[in-house]
């Protein structure tokens, strides 16, 4: 079968155009022989759903372009869309074909709620609690059996159960991610998941990326179809539009005659065409065209200048230059503006105040005066740190979208080196024109400003990212104390953030994501094994003579203990008291402290620990510099009980 992958970058809720669209490019696959067109998730309606109220118009408009589709489309297609559950995305596909539509999603669970059902009236029914969702879509077509997943957890049911599929469509959904690798979809192939996910389920893996910026994630493309041995047949470019046609042959037992390289995953490069191409969309669906920076020679306004001048262009980029910090910025600052060919206004901030923070504070005003002047949007330089460790309440914020508000400041450096090996706009001196967070002990945790900046983002990372606890960071970085230090002030910083301005997502999980409950006052601080496994604990903790007794005898039968029960029947129910079997409540207790533990930090018991994961996008694994991937290797919430 040919299978068609629409790779275009679209607008969402555009839907008359985007249909129209849609079914030229049908066309377009039909006549190169396509049996299939497949069009990415964020196509028609974005990634988020919008209120409730507006859900019923939505749907009459969107059911028009639908059936528009299936009107003039010469070939079968996958449209998808997107709806609401609960206030969170539902993603569905719609299969378009000979006139009629049918979704996918809804399809397999009413058919996996008929099977229920029946199987609940079957003299030999047994009840499977374990299984793989039951809304995930395989369908037939063509005489091949499809797949189609949304989300990584579609892929590990894929993986994990005996489906009898030839192709597994993956519709990307998640968006670019600087800690996840397979976020870049083709372009790390080698690196990602894709491959693996092709050798467990034996089948064709089709992704299919999504292209542009919706809201603030950032889609690059790269549409990709591997075959069951995990070669790389054909690949889409990252961040263009691409009609991408591929032979699929489900019969295919060998290796492919001439198949494509898979390319090395450049991230630094890759990330910032993906910042470039979210601020250029991000600020034109808020209605400018033009920016307004503040350079005053530092490593993260040099950035944000760079930037926004890559995305935009000079002359859409109006620079606040801002003297009299230091001669070595203020040079820095020049040489910025220079080599990116910037219309300057020169702002010295000894006639601002003689106080520094309120001459930041009015610099930020000034900002805001020159993106008033010009029609432009104010940029924030806060990178990820700084918004994690470094605003205070009740501080002026910096006005605007922040760029880098999902990158860490060591991630910074690695994207200035990539950016300067284009072209070496960025001066050495405002390369090294950072500062490590303000953290007490700090000093000793790392040689140089460098080393001392990765600890704490590698903290920052394991935290928000990585979803580790506090305890386990200590272990394998060490400075309990520094740990603890970092992870309070990011929780310190909750009500600051509040009134920062938008950023554009680069991670799988960004601050917004995980926030510390306001008013609350517990901070947690590094603990030995022995105290997180319960031992020592004084007293008992009851939950209930009934429930105490199961969960005791849940544990015992778990690790293999026979039950003993607390005691014989007394002389109440008309027998004679046996001396009591005592009871070690300490022991069951802290089994049950350890099952809490456990199931708090993974969501349920997983089958295999080793899948355990965090984030947005579900990786695992521990963070490296500046909260990147490290080694890949997977580790484990659960204690060694």
């Amino acid at each position: 079968m040919k299978i068609a992958v629409a790779q275009m970058r679209t607008t969402a809720g555009e839907l008359e155009r985007t249909a129209e669209r849609m079914v030229e490019l049908a066309k377009r696959a039909a006549g190169e022989g396509a049996q299939l067109v497949v069009f990415p998730a964020a196509a028609l309606l974005g990634t988020w759903p919008i209120d409730p109220p507006s859900q019923e118009g939505l749907l009459l408009d969107l059911a028009e372009a639908l059936v528009k589709i299936s009107e003039e489309a010469p070939c079968p297609c996958i449209v998808p869309v997107l709806s609401d559950a609960d206030g969170a995305p539902a993603p569905e596909a719609i299969l378009v074909h000979d006139g009629e539509l049918t979704p996918l999603k809804l399809s397999a669970l009413l058919r996996s709620s008929a099977v229920l059902r029946a199987g609940q009236h079957s003299d030999d029914a047994q009840e499977d609690v374990d299984g793989p969702q039951p809304d995930l879509p395989v369908f037939e077509l063509g005489g091949v059996h499809f797949g189609l997943a949304f989300s990584f957890d579609d892929l590990n049911d894929f993986d994990d159960y005996d489906f009898d599929v030839d192709v597994v469509l993956y519709l990307d959904g998640y968006g670019f991610a600087m800690d996840d690798p397979s976020s870049a979809m083709g372009a790390s192939v080698a690196e990602g998941r894709f491959m693996d996910d092709a050798a467990a389920t034996g089948a064709w893996i089709v992704g299919v990326g999504s292209l542009g910026t919706y809201g603030m994630q950032v889609f690059t493309g790269s549409s990709f179809v591997l075959t069951p041995l995990g070669e790389l047949a054909a690949q889409s470019p990252s961040f263009e539009e691409d009609l991408l046609i591929a032979d699929v042959d489900p019969g295919l037992d060998e290796p492919l005659e001439h198949p494509l390289n898979p390319e090395v995953y450049d991230r630094p490069l890759i990330a910032w065409n993906a910042l470039a191409q979210g601020l250029s969309e991000s600020l034109s669906q808020m209605g400018f065209t033009q920016a307004a920076v503040l350079v005053d020679g530092t490593l993260d306004s040099c950035a944000v200048a760079t930037l926004a001048t890559d995305a935009l262009g000079p002359t859409n980029v109006h620079a606040l230059l801002v003297t009299g910090s230091s001669d070595g910025l203020d040079a820095s600052a020049r040489e910025l503006v220079e080599n990116l060919r910037l219309p300057v206004r020169e702002l010295p901030m000894a006639a601002l105040s003689p106080d520094r923070a309120l001459a930041q504070d009015l610099a930020q005003a000034h900002l805001v005066a020159l993106a008033r002047e010009e029609g432009a949007m104010p940029l924030s330089n806060l990178d990820k740190t700084a918004l994690a460790l470094e605003v205070a309440p009740g501080s002026l914020m910096p006005a605007g979208l922040a760029p880098l508000g999902d990158i860490y400041r060591y991630a910074v450096l690695e994207l200035v080196h990539m950016r300067n090996t284009i072209s070496p706009v960025v001066s050495r001196t405002a390369r090294h024109a950072f500062e490590v967070p303000s953290i007490p002990g700090i000093e000793g945790c790392g040689p140089t400003p460098e080393s001392r900046l990765d600890f704490v983002d590698y903290v920052l990372a394991s935290s928000l990212e990585w979803g580790r606890p506090l305890s386990d960071i200590a272990e394998d970085g060490g400075h309990p104390q520094v740990v603890a230090a970092i992870l309070d002030r990011l929780a310190s910083c909750e009500p600051a953030r509040m009134a920062c301005g938008p950023v554009i997502v680069a991670s799988s999980r960004t601050l917004e994501d995980v926030p510390w409950p306001l008013g609350m006052v517990w901070r947690d601080h590094a603990r030995t094994r022995a105290e997180r496994t319960g031992e020592g604990i004084g007293g008992t903790i009851s939950l209930g003579d009934d429930l105490d007794q199961a969960i005791a005898q849940a544990v015992q039968e778990a690790v293999g203990v026979p039950a003993v029960p607390d005691a014989e029947p007394d002389a109440r129910e008309g027998g004679s008291a046996a001396p009591a079997v005592p009871r070690d409540r300490e022991r069951d207790m802290r089994e049950v402290l350890n099952l809490l533990r456990d199931l708090s930090l993974t969501g349920g018991l997983a089958a295999d620990q080793s899948e355990a994961r965090g984030g947005r996008h579900g990786q695992g694994g521990r963070p490296g510099p500046g909260g990147m991937p490290a080694d890949g290797s997977m580790w484990s919430p659960f204690s060694e009980n």
